[in-house]
């Protein structure tokens, strides 16, 4: 069985509301080596903890979901 086709809108949304950090604007863009990587483009003073958490989700998500050509 493979893995669930999402758009990058999709992916966003799903990696925004795990990470609950607010002034956070997640951008998902296609990876060679991943597949797929998330990179938050805003957050007020916890930009560096907010890439972790996004980092942390992806990783979990990327094992029932594959960017969507």
């Amino acid at each position: 069985m493979g893995k669930e086709e999402k758009t990058e809108a999709e992916l966003e949304e799903m990696i925004a509301q795990r990470i609950v950090v607010g002034g956070v604007y997640v951008s998902v863009r296609r990876d060679a080596l991943l597949g797929w990587r998330p990179m938050v483009i805003t957050a007020p003073k916890h930009a560096t903890y907010a890439q972790q958490l996004a980092d942390e989700v992806a990783t979990d998500l990327r094992k029932k979901f594959v960017l969507k050509d």
